[in-house]
């Protein structure tokens, strides 16, 4: 997982990789007074800056030091400087975020049964802001690239990113974490490797002649990574130590009680916040892992997280709250059809024939499965990508495992009958009228060998089409492809609710032994 986190970057392009000298210090810094004959304090207009000596410094971090090494070198003091001089400011904001997440890191390190210091690899990563982005377009917590993200579970699609969902975000990276330590048998080559990935450690270890250290393997490592682990060092010593460099938070950011609520209608969080009294960005702040500020249409039963103490009035108001608060879409005009010349009339009903929304379709959804893609669904629907991305307000074609799609297919065989009573069918339906053919498609009399090229390609669109309208629409499956960890108890959990022993009979299962790589039809 090759990337540059918000921290290392900085830290790289100030040049922070040697101590901090005191000529370096910000010039509002007045020259250091002795203290205590192991103190400086350097004195500015606001506050005094205690500066302390390398042997406290050192003792304070073996004081500290548990399961993963704090090792104490100029690299890491010239951090620790940084963090405690010259960028207070960004010190002072992590401590105003640390009790909103450091909580809940401790909740998820132990239930893996890992160091609680990792939790300061967070600050590293991201200083705690959920939705932070660093320039290689890794995200949130812990900065998940995209891919990587996907292979511990993290949906992704055009209104969802659960990178940006601490507690999903952060189960994720103790497994992430766990399977790297694994690997390596370090805490230390583990962060070295989720910054710039398992490859580049193992490069590093053989360029070294195989020392299997990280500061063995250090002048071989990518120049991120060289600051990554020296920062992790320097901020558990900041954070631990913030009152002895008189660093104190201006405001503590603290949890609060959340309860979820299943949400399946399209939903303006703003409007609901209103509904429930709230500060308009309350509950878009607690789901930072919505990429909009509304849940759009078609999500069946999103967790949606709302302050605990609400949950009493909404639960007696809910269908008034909910009905108020149901998103719209903005209108958008269509776009003005331009009419088809002579030379285009041909073109213009073979597009006819293709199926449409209208009054003669019926909507329809398609699960998309593994490895699908717009181009293949649309062949298999018989629709266009155009059709599928008008249908789902699609603007890219980025697509996840089990998202639901809208098909309109036509309609069957009884509904086009009941219509035709009420407004009967004219050719004119299917093909252009005589004026608007060019005059070469014009023709008489029942002779085949007489009638144009043109002519016959649209009786033959017309026949197929006619053919497809008496067609009765079968319904689709739902097929789910068995991955590794599934279980048909989940499987029926992910399909509303559908029972086990439904999905036995009707896969004619004799157990409940699955395979990845099985198609299981779920509805």
């Amino acid at each position: 997982m090759r990337k540059t986190t918000l921290l290392t970057g900085l830290v790289l392009s100030l040049g922070l990789g040697s101590a901090v000298q005191a000529q370096e210090i910000p010039t509002l810094v007045t020259p250091a007074v002795q203290v205590k004959d192991t103190t400086k304090v350097l004195v500015d207009s606001v506050e005094f800056i205690p500066v302390e000596t390398d042997e406290l410094i050192q003792d304070r971090l073996s004081c500290l030091e548990q399961e993963i090494p704090l090792e104490f070198n100029k690299q890491v003091r010239g951090l620790i400087d940084y963090f405690t001089i010259r960028n207070r400011k960004y010190t002072r904001r992590v401590l105003e975020r640390k009790p909103l997440y450091f909580p809940m890191f401790e909740q998820y390190l132990a239930k893996h049964n890992m160091p609680d210091e990792l939790k300061y690899l967070a600050v590293v990563e991201s200083a705690l802001l959920p939705k932070a982005v660093s320039s290689a377009k890794a995200v949130g917590l812990w900065q998940f690239m995209d891919f990587t993200g996907r292979d511990f579970k993290l949906v992704q699609n055009h209104y969802l990113d659960e990178r940006m969902d601490p507690e999903k975000s952060t189960e994720a990276a103790c497994k992430f974490l766990k399977q790297l330590y694994r690997m390596f048998g370090s805490w230390e080559m583990a962060l070295a490797a989720y910054n710039c990935g398992p490859g580049n450690v193992r490069k590093a270890i053989a360029r070294s002649g195989g020392k299997k250290t990280f500061w063995g393997i250090y002048p071989y490592l990518p120049k991120e990574t060289r600051a990554y682990v020296p920062s992790f060092t320097a901020l558990v010593y900041a954070l631990n130590h913030a009152e002895d460099h008189n660093l104190h938070p201006a405001k503590l950011q603290t949890p609060i009680a959340v309860d979820t609520l299943l949400i399946s209608q399209p939903l303006d969080l703003k409007l609901l916040a209103k509904q429930l009294n709230l500060p308009e960005d309350q509950i878009v702040n607690l789901n930072p892992a919505l990429k909009l500020k509304h849940i759009p249409e078609n999500v069946e039963n999103f967790p949606l997280r709302i302050p605990a103490d609400v949950r009493p009035f909404l639960a007696e108001n809910r269908m008034a709250i909910l009905d108020s608060s149901r998103y719209v879409a903005p209108y958008r005009a269509p776009a003005r059809t331009k009419l088809p010349t002579l030379q285009e009339a041909p073109a213009a009903i073979l597009a006819k024939a293709e199926p449409a929304a209208g009054d003669s379709s019926v909507k329809t959804f398609y699960t998309v499965r593994r490895n699908d893609n717009l181009s293949k669904i649309a062949k298999e629907q018989n629709v266009t990508v155009e059709q599928l991305k008008a249908w789902n307000k699609i603007s890219g074609s980025m697509l996840t495992a089990n998202q639901k799609l809208v098909v309109l297919k036509p309609a069957a065989k009884e509904t086009l009958d009941a219509k035709q009573k009420e407004t009967p069918a004219t050719e004119t339906t299917l093909l252009a009228s005589a004026e608007e053919l060019p005059a070469a498609t014009k023709h008489a009399g029942p002779d085949a060998n007489s009638v144009p090229k043109e002519n016959a390609a649209i009786a033959m669109v017309s026949k197929k089409t006619a053919a497809s309208k008496k067609a009765e629409v079968e319904k689709p499956q739902t097929v789910h492809h068995v991955q590794a960890g599934d279980t048909l108890w989940n499987i029926s959990k992910r399909y509303n609710n559908v029972s086990v022993e439904k999905l036995r009979k009707v896969n004619k299962l004799k157990g409940d032994d699955l395979k990845p790589g099985m198609k299981l039809i779920v509805g």
